[in-house]
């Protein structure tokens, strides 16, 4: 009941985020009827909303959702360090030593892991993941330019087989030694 001068609080509806934005959805906290809610960041990366969403659990039964997404997510990681410019993005001062297009040891090191995570890809799934683990595309634009306009409601779990794949190709380079150096005359 409603007294003069004191709101009704709703205890189910979430009180918002600090800044509130168009990329806020309100979502439930747990599947219990009555559980609490809490605002959802849409604008997070592709990869971790579809891991939120639990749209990484179809694929391979030998695969987790949580394999799926960590494999994305170091992916994600490799990409980012590959594509570092060294340079603050809001007042443009080299934020690390050295010069401004030079190539850390760190950029240089990720370049070769995905050379090597990729080799082991097939030409589909290394375009879905590279798409979507590395410049953020939703998994369904992603799926669309790499095998085609005629996958209109099975983009989910074709995302998820070309993360099982990224899985067994992460797994390859890790187990594989590497190469011997040829004797230098």
């Amino acid at each position: 009941m409603k007294t003069k001068g004191t709101p009704i609080e709703d205890a189910s509806a979430p009180l918002g985020p600090a800044k509130r934005h168009a990329g806020h959805s309100p979502r439930n906290i747990s599947a219990r009827a009555g559980a609490k809610k809490a605002w959802r960041n849409d604008a997070e990366h592709p990869l971790s909303l579809a891991y939120a969403k639990g749209q990484l659990i179809r694929g391979n039964e030998h695969h987790t959702s949580q394999q799926r997404f960590e494999a994305g997510d170091e992916y994600r990681r490799l990409y980012e360090i590959m594509h570092r410019s060294g340079r603050d993005s809001t007042d443009i001062n080299l934020v690390s030593g050295g010069a401004a297009l030079s190539l850390t040891q760190a950029m240089a090191d990720a370049t070769k892991r995905i050379i090597a995570i990729d080799s082991h890809l097939k030409s589909q799934d290394r375009a879905i993941v590279r798409h979507v683990c590395g410049e953020g595309w939703w998994p369904s634009e992603a799926v669309r330019k790499a095998c085609g306009e005629h996958y209109d409601k099975a983009t989910v779990p074709r995302f998820c087989e070309a993360l099982d794949n990224l899985i067994e190709a992460l797994a390859a380079v890790r187990h594989r030694r590497p190469a011997p150096t040829p004797p230098t005359r």
